[in-house]
């Protein structure tokens, strides 16, 4: 297919003929990655598992495939860790397959082993705990944090707040105060400031300092500004002139109405 496609663009640069070329090439890479995947699934289906493994891994390097799709491969590569004896990557692929698709299922007649598993790893998933950054409240509290904290088994010791005055850190921590199953804190003003823009996530630890759940991230922060006192909540439009403007949920803000 790679050699017509060549052919087609090398020896007929009309319209129709370029049209057709590009078909080609949008097609190909979505027909190397169901090729990978068969193979993959075919190694398996021999108990050849190292090799199957490697195809599984070729083809979740390969972007922009469902993710019904990837979580099935997932699922199913979970199910060789298994069969080598590798639990922990068993449950750790397992996991990222429920994460991508919550309703992700085995196939009739799936070996008994498989079955334990996900339905090991979905229990597991549902005892974690959860956290949710929540809507604000109040405009004249633009600083204020709070989230929602569901555990089903008390695992959580404290809940922290993490911000930083620069999308990339250093993030420094301020503890949260939780109260059933909501948790509240506020970002700090920097000194002799009336506005200033923070970077900020929620972390839920254990006893041991060990991450419990997060809402956001250090690689995925939440974005807040406070101009005089106001805060530009996040929202995916941004007004200007009047106008509303979508933009990028990286710096994605509305202003609020002045409290006073």
């Amino acid at each position: 297919m790679i050699s017509l496609t060549l052919l087609l663009l090398t020896a007929a640069p009309d319209a129709p003929t370029r049209a057709a070329s590009t078909a080609l090439l949008s097609q190909a890479p979505a027909e190397d990655a169901r090729a990978v995947l068969e193979r993959a699934r075919k190694l398996s289906g021999e108990l050849r598992y190292e090799e199957s493994m490697v195809e599984y891994q070729r083809y979740l390097g390969i972007e922009g495939r469902p993710a019904t799709e990837r979580a099935q491969a997932l699922l199913e590569l979970g199910y060789i860790h298994l069969m080598l004896e590798d639990v922990a990557n068993a449950e750790q692929r397992t996991a990222e397959a429920l994460e991508l698709d919550a309703w992700v299922r085995l196939p009739a007649g799936a070996p008994a082993k498989q079955v334990a598993l996900l339905e090991r790893v979905r229990a597991q998933l549902a005892a974690r705990p959860k956290l949710e950054v929540l809507p604000r409240e109040d405009a004249s509290e633009p600083r204020r944090v709070r989230a929602s904290l569901k555990d089903p088994q008390n695992k959580t010791s404290e809940v922290l707040l993490r911000h930083a005055t620069a999308p990339d850190g250093p993030y420094r921590a301020a503890p949260m105060a939780c109260q059933d199953g909501t948790c509240e804190g506020e970002l700090p003003t920097p000194a002799n400031s009336t506005h200033f823009t923070a970077w900020y996530f929620v972390e839920a630890l254990d006893a041991q300092g060990n991450t419990l759940a997060r809402a956001a991230s250090p690689k995925a922060p939440l974005q807040l500004s406070v101009i005089e006192h106001r805060a530009w909540y996040e929202s995916p439009w941004v007004y200007a002139g009047g106008a509303a403007v979508l933009v990028g949920a990286a710096a994605v803000f509305f202003v609020a109405a002045n409290p006073g």
